[in-house]
């Protein structure tokens, strides 16, 4: 919006709202879960949205992927928009989107830094109570509020940022008809009844546009026949789901096709390998035939050689027997011997004792002879 609040609604009145075509979401090339993503339903509305508005300034409550915050991005690049867009998150997540670490964060900024360096854009990682001294107080054309889809959560991120809007400005709650039944759910149904300027989609999980502080574009919209439109943007939503649904299918498909042809060719020669298996089979069935042939020879060549074996055992206790028998009998004559070396040695010292005899007998014999021959002598 150039100019004051005058010129701004002026330009605006000028401007006929137009449904883009076919378009590039650049930020899908990164992560590709976007184009199917809770919000992604609504990127054609919010592209067209900043495209008419061209505001000055965006602010986002919640970005976790940046399915909204890229759409908004895309438009303002694709229309040559100085529109600064700035995503406030924790980037940590909450107990309904799950807990997450720092790579949910890295991948918005890797895409902002590869699509959309040249656009005004700002990341902002606080939450949001935190986040609101950085933004001036009626400075923000379009607020979009997709934090905490507490009743308690969605209604201080709106009390507290409402002063942010500017006279006129539009805010946008998503998951207003979630089918979880998010306090969301009831906090836009009150907003609708305190406030007569909104729009309601009802497709991908809701997305409430509400016009807080002034009917101006509200009565712009209605002049460009925004109702039909809706309807017109919720055909585009569930077609470009179920284009994209068709594509990834045939892709699939096409994808199965090969792993299917594939297979084939793996079972075919799956198929040439088990034949020359069978054919190894039947050759080592040959081989262990034989072998077990020759195991049952050997079998009874061992039950030979141990009928022998108990044999010769038998043969070994009865020599044993023989030798102990043998042992005995030699202890028995080495005692006998002992007994006749005694005997023998007994007889010895006898003979030695009639030797002395004999001796002392012969010295008296001789000196008997003596004496006789002595006086036989003195006789004569």
């Amino acid at each position: 919006m150039a100019g004051g609040r005058e010129g701004s609604r002026k330009i605006a009145m000028a401007a006929q709202w137009t449904i883009s075509g076919q378009i590039q979401f650049e930020a899908d090339n990164i992560h590709k879960e976007l184009a199917v993503s809770p919000w992604a339903g609504h990127r054609f509305f919010a592209y067209d949205l900043v495209s008419f508005l061209q505001p000055r300034r965006i602010v986002e409550l919640g970005t976790h992927y940046g399915c909204s915050f890229f759409s908004f991005l895309q438009a303002c690049k694709d229309h040559g928009l100085a529109t600064e867009v700035i995503a406030v998150d924790s980037w940590k997540g909450d107990e309904q989107a799950g807990f997450y670490g720092d790579e949910v964060f890295q991948t918005v900024k890797k895409t902002v830094e590869t699509y959309f360096a040249g656009q005004n854009s700002r990341l902002v990682r606080a939450y949001f109570k935190d986040a609101l001294a950085q933004i001036e107080d009626g400075s923000v054309d379009l607020l979009h509020i997709d934090g905490l889809h507490t009743y308690e959560a969605v209604s201080e991120d709106y009390s507290q940022w409402l002063c942010k809007l500017r006279q006129d400005g539009i805010v946008l709650f998503h998951d207003t008809a979630s089918m979880l039944g998010y306090g969301t759910n009831v906090f836009w149904e009150e907003q609708k009844s305190s406030c007569p300027y909104h729009y309601s989609f009802v497709h991908s999980w809701g997305l409430g546009v509400l016009f807080p502080k002034g009917e101006a574009y509200y009565n712009l919209f209605q002049e460009n026949n925004m109702q039909d439109k809706m309807l017109v943007y919720e055909y585009m939503a569930k077609y470009d789901l179920e284009h994209r649904q068709l594509k990834d299918h045939i892709r699939m498909v096409q994808e199965r096709d090969k792993a299917i042809a594939f297979n084939e060719t793996m079972i075919r020669e799956r198929d040439k390998t088990i034949q020359a298996n069978e054919r190894l089979i039947r050759q080592k069935d040959e081989v262990i035939q034989k072998n077990e042939a020759m195991i049952r020879a050997r079998d009874e060549a061992i039950r030979s050689n141990e009928l022998r074996i108990q044999e010769l055992r038998e043969a070994e206790q009865k020599s044993e027997a023989a030798i102990r028998s043998r042992d005995e009998a030699i202890r028995a004559n080495e005692a006998m011997i002992q007994e006749k070396d005694r005997l023998i040695a007994k007889c010895e010292a006898m003979i030695r004792d009639r030797d002395e005899a004999i001796k002392s007998n012969e010295s008296m014999i001789r000196e008997r002879d003596a004496l006789i021959q002595q006086m036989e002598q003195q006789r004569g």
